[in-house]
């Protein structure tokens, strides 16, 4: 569950970094050497066959960092 919803928001902040433009998406093909039907399934939010490394690669070729907050679940 944890995963999917991570990915989920992953995908979401790199569509909106690919929506702002700046990187058109045959640039990001060729960054991270992929097909560019492998590139619509990583910014489809409802393909889960992606891995956290892909979208991790996808955002750092957006030039994007990316920062995780950890919190204790509250019982």
């Amino acid at each position: 569950y944890m995963r999917k919803i991570l990915l989920y928001k992953l995908t979401v902040q790199a569509q909106k970094m690919i929506e702002a433009g700046g990187i058109s998406k045959r640039e990001l093909v060729r960054r991270l050497h992929t097909s560019p039907t492998q590139l619509y399934r990583l910014i489809d939010q409802t393909f889960y066959g992606k891995t956290i490394d892909q979208m991790v690669r996808l955002l750092s070729a957006l030039d994007c960092t990316i920062d995780f907050t950890f919190e204790k679940i509250a019982i």
